[in-house]
């Protein structure tokens, strides 16, 4: 297993203040997060097969609030390549590519760290 799998990837703790308490505001939250998150990989994942970096970059634009609530640090580099790296002069399309693949990989150690933390 790598070093992410072993780590816990997201921190509730400003969810869980902003909150105040409400279990079930934190679970709704949580429920949405990964809603949007699984859209977002689809919507990625699609995007890539057509070259549509521009597209890549709104989603990861959009991502982004909800990975900085749920305290995903660990992502957030990997967003901000997503959001901004194709706007780059010297733009590389394979380093972009893994960058993509990196995040689609992270975000499902991400979603099972998450559903766990749910049933328990």
């Amino acid at each position: 297993m790598s070093t992410i799998q072993n780590s816990k990837m997201y921190d509730l703790t400003q969810l869980q203040a902003l909150s105040r308490g409400d279990d079930s505001f934190v679970t709704k939250m949580i429920d949405s997060f990964l809603t949007n998150l699984n859209e977002g990989i689809e919507e990625i994942n699609e995007a890539v097969s057509y070259n549509d970096w521009a597209t890549i970059a709104k989603v990861a634009h959009r991502l982004k609030p909800s990975f900085q609530i749920l305290g995903v640090n660990s992502l957030s580099e990997v967003i901000l390549h997503l959001e901004k790296d194709y706007l780059n002069d010297n733009f590389d399309e394979n380093s972009y590519n893994e960058i993509i693949k990196k995040f689609v990989s992270s975000s499902g150690v991400l979603k099972g760290q998450i559903q766990q933390f749910l049933h328990n």
